[in-house]
């Protein structure tokens, strides 16, 4: 309890005069009249016992110097409050992170209730203390510095909305840690349904869990009114002078299923077919399991639509086949009966363009099966196929991909990616060395990764080959994909950033392998994801997760950014203003610039996804924090004082009015 204008309490001394005439008694008098008429309603008091009599008085002083006290404390404000331990100032870290849109069984969103306990809180925290407003999701910004002034703290308090970035509570606290140091004592209030970060006794990290979002999350311990005190948050010591005190928002329930990873890539040799790899993942608070729906949409039109079960904590990767034409518009939406997180339901994107990639093939002697299956790819229209032999290195034209067959060049072309077949010698980072003119035939192969691009669709169970050379590579790592004994044929990877895939055989030398569908498709492969970092083959939109920051060309005053997104049954458009060269994307959606550059940015994070709820274990009414909810127990009580002034002069017109009470 503490008093914001304790200067009022000199109004006590006023108490003084009640008193004084409770004690001072006139001696009664004989006065002769001329009638008794008037006197005879005082015939019931002076047949009244004489200790009746007294309390009537003691109970009329007594009302009188309540309705005193109640003035006095109406004046003085009375306010239940936070315990403060005398500190100079408060920092406010609010959340406004995606989680804090999740809606509660009354339709209130978690950054709606962490408004009201602010208030709460703000009422009563006295008034000769600084606050400063700090609001985070994947960066911190200084809302309002500190200050006295609390009607423009709580305009800006309204003012705040959820924004669908995933959060980064370490780089938000550093920035509260650094505000509050100004002037100790001070306390950071972290508003959030987030724990406070912490490091354990033993000083190392513990990771709640999750695929994005830099958190670490741990169970923690509060005392009273919430307080985690001072000591280590994320691996940074709290300054002597600052503590900690984390106010809850969580709900009591939270069921929550979101998208947390995406990517669509076209299908090598097969025009108008695209994968779309998406991650449904259920929030841990979940009680049971979780049934939902996953729509998929193209152009506007239902293309299919999936049935998920999902338990609690779980996720599961779907690889969903599309076919459509270039820009047309996919869109995946996911229907959870119950779900109270709508940001991460939903992603769009548009189909790729593509072209035809240039491809230099370089050998001194071709291989008609080697020709045979790049023929194949070339009649897709997929690729336009250079066909050379050494004099025509370095090439004078610009190629997405150089194949050197059993030929390499003194000077390695580091700027290209570049798949090596039959490999003579060394070159760059490549070295090899034959193993003979005839090579070493295996009627078999060993995998060593069956889900690497390279191998899509690729049947390596009927694969029979014979190897040319043994070779090494420096200064990268290739994955083995084939192994033919304790020696790696086929690998891929990349060397300082250059994709590189070696094939240590010779396709026409080999059993089976050029005779069959697997060949085309291993020579196709290589190609595309050696490839498939290139712009000028694939023209992807800049994809991006929501808060990056991003740099786009042309900072003319004036220029924006247009955001297009599917809400409530249809397309809807935004304008974000540019002040610069560099945007930060603070949506998720498609978006557009004046000069034509697209991308989309999706929010994806299983931190986000993930919401947190209080369970049943863990009610407030029996935790720690139990104080820091909105229960009536903080504020200012000035209305219930005079609530009760106006009971008592109620009272005390009942009795000593209306029943002739003296």
């Amino acid at each position: 309890m503490q008093f914001i204008h304790p200067a009022f309490f000199y109004l006590a001394l006023l108490a003084i005069i009640p008193i004084v005439l409770y004690f001072f008694r006139r001696r009664s008098k004989t006065v002769a009249v001329s009638t008794l008429v008037f006197f005879k309603t005082l015939a019931r008091e002076h047949q009244e016992s004489a200790w009746l009599r007294r309390m009537k008085k003691l109970l009329s002083l007594l009302l009188t110097l309540l309705m005193l006290a109640a003035l006095v404390l109406a004046l003085v404000r009375v306010v239940f409050a936070p315990r403060v331990d005398d500190i100079n100032s408060v920092v406010i870290l609010l959340d406004r992170s995606a989680s804090m849109a999740a809606v509660d069984g009354d339709g209130k969103t978690r950054l709606q209730i962490a408004k009201d306990e602010i208030r709460v809180r703000l009422a009563g925290l006295p008034e000769v203390i600084g606050v400063c407003l700090i609001v985070f999701d994947g960066r911190a910004e200084v809302l309002l510095p500190r200050t006295l002034k609390r009607r423009e703290l709580l305009s800006r308090l309204d003012q705040i909305e959820v924004r669908p970035i995933a959060q980064n509570l370490a780089a938000a606290m550093e920035t509260a840690m650094v505000i509050a140091q100004l002037e100790k004592p001070s306390v950071i209030w972290q508003v959030s349904d987030s724990a406070p970060l912490r490091v354990d006794d033993g000083g190392e990290e513990e990771d709640g869990g999750g695929d994005g979002g830099g958190e670490v999350e741990v169970e923690v311990e509060v005392g009273k009114e919430g307080e985690v005190g001072r000591g280590e948050v994320d691996g940074v010591v709290l300054p002597e002078g600052v503590s900690l005190q984390w106010v809850d928002v969580r709900a009591a329930e939270m069921v929550n299923v979101g998208f947390t990873s995406f990517q669509v890539r076209p299908i090598p040799m097969q025009a108008g077919k695209f994968e779309a790899y998406v991650k449904v993942a259920c929030n841990a608070a979940a009680k049971s399991t979780v049934k939902t729906q996953l729509e998929v949409n193209l152009a506007g039109m239902p293309l299919q639509l999936r049935e998920l079960e999902l338990e609690p904590g779980a996720s599961v990767s779907l690889i969903i086949p599309i076919e459509g034409s270039e820009q047309q518009m996919l869109r995946l939406e996911l229907r959870t009966e119950g779900d109270q997180l709508a940001v991460d339901d939903q992603v769009v994107y548009p189909l790729p363009e593509s072209r035809a990639m240039v491809v230099a093939w370089i050998t001194p002697q071709a291989d008609p099966f080697t020709e045979i299956a790049l023929s194949a790819i070339q009649e897709e229209g997929q690729l336009d196929l250079w066909k050379g032999g050494p004099d025509v290195w370095p090439l004078s034209e610009q190629v997405d991909v150089v194949i050197f067959d059993g030929w390499l060049p003194e000077e390695w072309p580091e700027d290209l990616p570049v798949i090596v077949m039959n490999p003579p010698g060394d070159s760059g980072p490549l070295h090899a060395r034959s193993v003979g003119a005839a090579g070493i035939p295996y009627e078999s192969v060993r995998v060593g990764n069956q889900q690497h691009p390279v191998l899509f669709r690729v049947s390596s169970s009927r694969v029979a080959v014979t190897q040319t050379s043994i070779y090494e590579v420096e200064g990268g790592s290739l994955q083995p994909l084939w192994l033919a004994g304790n020696e790696a044929i086929l690998s891929a990877g990349e060397v300082r950033g250059q994709r590189m895939v070696v094939m240590g055989f010779s396709p026409g030398r080999s059993e089976y392998l050029p005779l069959t569908a697997s060949f085309p498709l291993l020579m196709g492969n290589a190609i595309f994801w050696c490839a498939e970092r290139s712009q000028a083959v694939v023209e992807r939109v800049r994809e991006n997760h929501s808060g990056d920051l991003i740099e786009i060309a042309g900072d003319e005053v004036g220029d924006e950014l247009l955001w297009s997104d599917w809400r409530d049954g249809q397309w809807r458009e935004y304008r974000q203003a540019m002040n610069g060269s560099l945007v930060e994307l603070g949506r998720t959606g498609m978006w557009r610039s004046a000069d034509g550059q697209r991308g989309v940015a999706h929010l994806l994070s299983g931190n986000e996804t993930d919401v947190a709820a209080v369970g049943a274990e863990q009610q407030r009414a029996s935790s720690g924090l139990a104080a820091d909810r909105v229960q009536g127990r903080w504020g200012d009580v000035g209305r219930w004082i005079l609530m009760v002034l106006v009971g008592l002069l109620v009272v005390e017109s009942w009795l000593f009015h209306r029943h002739a009470v003296y």
